[in-house]
């Protein structure tokens, strides 16, 4: 089997050596033969690049932008993360005008893509969210299909995850769509259309991978079971298109290891992860690989073999101390607990606090993901009495061992520090609440509304000082402001005066500046909608932001919290939960 393997990888490899990538040859291809050539050479940044360069620079030749897009897409997925991503804004930049079903929503997934591969959960969310928002505007199906599926995950992982169910009984019903082929077909280019029976079966198996994993961290393990034998009957049937043909048959493995330990299984758990180990496939990923040698050595404890299970839970522990920290999952951490549970029944001091700093690092990563998909969840953690408990050992160490005083004074600080981070922490927590509820009740009133304030000023006539005022007042009743390009000058324009008299009419009349005038509307107007419309509250603070005339979330956030002490997510979401209530 090895033989057969190696002899593949050389004719593969003869294969790619063999193309003629030669300018004079790349010359003669149509576009869709350079786009079938990439697929080719892929694997191959170098040659893919030569290709991928061949066909944007025809494309900017031919002034196509939907072709420069696809070249620039290409590039998107050959170098490092940081690279793809430049790659993927200049897609973005390049369509952002464009009614096209593909672009630039197409930018923002590879964007997410990359994100994800650093860890950086939040900032795929943010842009998986922006490219499912485009998707269904242009009623891209294929691309709302995709990205249901990385929301799917994040929510199962950090969030609600019967929200992340339902989400995914929602992407099945719209793969299983009657129009849904159709759909597909019309966001695919012609030279991809003998692709789609294998796009449509990679959907199936990731639907029925989405399934098992949302029943598995809702730990409802027969249901997971189910899905999981499902699975690996069906990706029998797969040949491959993006991914290796057994490619899915490892994914439902891996979760299936997981599944058969939390339904006592140890057994088949040990022995699935031996067959994962053996395969030694090169797209499995340290992440993957730390939660076989996880479960496979806890089903060793389970079954008595101690020796065994704690050198595969110190090889899942090598793994952790190589990988991006952020890749780290929450089920993991039974990793760390485990540890600290054998170590203390052996009494090992100074590896319980070992892994309990380790416990605490990885706690202090999940706060900032729970904290953007689910708050509340923060208030579960067991961080005090890891701390408590961590303080019990310095102790006993410290009798033990005069020498580490000084180790144990910066652990020391670190608690403190610690202390006195989540104490600010909540602090602030309870400062937000006070202002959001005095902020409710001021938000009955009307909150802009003119005290009959009229000082006039000898640098113009009492005619033109009314009639600025008379037009502010239309201006403020027809929302003018909403507009993005709401300047001095073009308001001066409308009123059929000059800016300067319009500035120091708002400056005296208003009591501030233009542009703070301008942003206390628009702040004023989204407070307004998000308590009195519940399908505001939906919307993402950045679409929310461009609804109300903002250019972007930030600048949105930065005004509502200058106005109000709060910033508009905070606001959402007690509005949300006091509307549960």
């Amino acid at each position: 089997m090895k033989f057969c393997l190696s002899v593949l990888c050389i004719l593969v490899c003869q294969f790619i050596n063999a193309q003629d990538l030669s300018p004079s040859h790349l010359k003669t291809l149509d576009d869709e033969e350079l786009l079938t050539l990439f697929n080719e050479v892929v694997i191959d940044s170098l040659k893919a690049e030569v290709v991928a360069r061949t066909y944007l620079n025809r494309a900017r030749q031919k002034h196509d932008t939907i072709k420069m897009a696809r070249g620039y897409d290409r590039l998107a997925r050959i170098f490092h993360p940081e690279k793809n991503i430049q790659f993927a804004d200049s897609i973005i930049e390049l369509t952002k005008d464009l009614d096209n079903i593909t672009y630039p929503g197409l930018g923002y997934i590879l964007k997410s893509y990359e994100y994800q591969g650093l860890g950086k959960l939040i900032f795929a969310t943010e842009n998986a969210i922006t490219a499912y928002d485009i998707a269904i505007e242009r009623d891209n199906m294929s691309q709302q299909i995709y990205l249901l599926d990385l929301l799917i995950k994040h929510k199962a992982i950090w969030g609600n995850k019967l929200e992340a169910l339902n989400l995914q009984r929602l992407r099945h019903k719209l793969m299983n769509d009657k129009e849904y082929l159709r759909d597909v077909k019309s966001s695919t280019r012609e030279g991809a259309y003998g692709y789609l029976k294998e796009i449509h079966l990679e959907n199936e198996l990731s639907s029925i991978l989405n399934f098992a994993f949302c029943y598995i961290n809702l730990k409802k393990m027969d249901s997971a079971e189910f899905y999981i034998n499902r699975g690996i009957n069906t990706a029998e049937s797969y040949v491959g298109y993006t991914n290796e043909s057994d490619f899915y048959y490892y994914l439902f493995l891996e979760l299936s290891i997981e599944n058969d330990y939390n339904l006592k299984k140890y057994k088949k758990s040990i022995d699935e992860a031996d067959e994962l180990i053996k395969a030694q496939k090169g797209n499995i990923s340290n992440q993957s690989y730390l939660n076989v040698y996880l479960f496979k050595g806890l089903s060793l404890l389970k079954l008595g073999k101690k020796v065994e299970g704690i050198e595969n839970l110190n090889k899942a522990d090598s793994i952790f101390d190589s990988m991006d920290k952020l890749l780290f999952l929450p089920n993991q951490r039974l990793l760390f607990e485990s540890l600290v549970e054998f170590y203390d029944k052996i009494g090992h001091t100074e590896k319980q606090i070992h892994y309990r700093n380790k416990l605490l690092f990885v706690d202090s990563i999940f706060k900032k993901n729970y904290q953007f998909f689910e708050p509340d969840l923060i208030k579960k953690f067991e961080t005090p009495n890891l701390i408590r408990e961590k303080e019990n050992l310095i102790s006993e160490l410290k009798l033990k061992n005069k020498k580490s005083k000084s180790k144990l004074w910066w652990v020391g600080s670190a608690v403190i520090l610690f202390l006195i981070a989540t104490g600010y922490y909540f602090n602030r927590q309870l400062v937000y609440k006070r202002k959001f509820e005095r902020l409710i009740v001021t938000s009955k009133g009307e909150a802009l509304k003119d005290e009959k304030r009229i000082v006039k000023t000898p640098e113009m006539s009492s005619e033109i000082f009314d009639s600025i005022l008379s037009c502010l007042t239309d201006y403020e009743m027809k929302k003018g402001y909403l507009s993005q390009k709401t300047s001095l000058n073009s308001m001066a324009t409308i009123f059929k005066t000059n800016s300067r008299y319009l500035s120091k009419v708002i400056n005296m009349q208003k009591e501030k500046n233009f542009p703070q005038y301008i942003n206390d509307l628009r702040v004023e107007y989204a407070l307004q909608e998000l308590t009195e419309n519940p399908v505001f509250r939906k919307y993402s603070i950045k679409a929310i932001a461009a609804d109300c005339g903002f250019k972007g979330a930030e600048s949105f956030s930065k005004a509502f919290y200058k106005r109000h002490g709060i910033y508009p997510s905070y606001c959402i979401k007690k509005l949300s939960n006091r509307l549960k209530t």
